[in-house]
Order: structure tokens, then sequence, then C-alpha cells
């Protein structure tokens, strides 16, 4: 079996999983546009760490690092929030 290069192997993964990371970031945030950046961030930290991925594991894998990504935006925006006076 030939090694395919980490270039080549990200740009397969997105092709696959592209929609279905962008619908669980989607879920999660309820933003449409926090959900494409949030997808984003998720291939790029999944292309830094394409040696822990395996492929019979890669969409579970994919899902996770989605879920992460969008649970420290919403801590963060949670830090951001101004509170309101009742």
């Amino acid at each position: 079996m030939e090694k395919i290069d980490s270039k080549e192997k990200l740009i397969r993964l997105i092709n696959q999983y592209q929609n279905l990371v962008f619908s669980v970031c989607l879920k999660l945030t309820g933003d449409y546009f926090v959900a494409e950046d949030l997808t984003q961030e998720t291939f790029l930290s999944a292309y830094k760490h394409l040696d822990q991925c395996t492929v019979d594991a890669e969409k579970a894998w994919l899902c996770r690092i989605a879920s992460n990504k969008c649970i420290d935006y919403c801590r963060a925006a949670a830090r951001r929030a101004v509170p309101t006076e009742d």
C-alpha cells in the first residue's frame, strides 16, 4: 500500500467530511458563520495532528475535534459576554 502524503490526505478528508464537520459545528453553535470558521479550524487542527489519525477512525476523530472546537468557542463566548442587570 502506498503512503499518501499529508496534503493529499487533508484534501481527501476535507472532500469527504466537510459537510459533516460543518453540520456538527452548526448544531453546536447555532451560528452559520461561526460554524464555517470552526470547520476551518477543525481541519487546520486535523492537519497539524494527521499522524494521530487512523483510517478506520477518521470520521469520529474529526467529529471529536469539531466538538472540542465548538465547546472551546462557547466557553470563550460565555466569558466574553457582558452581564446584564435585571
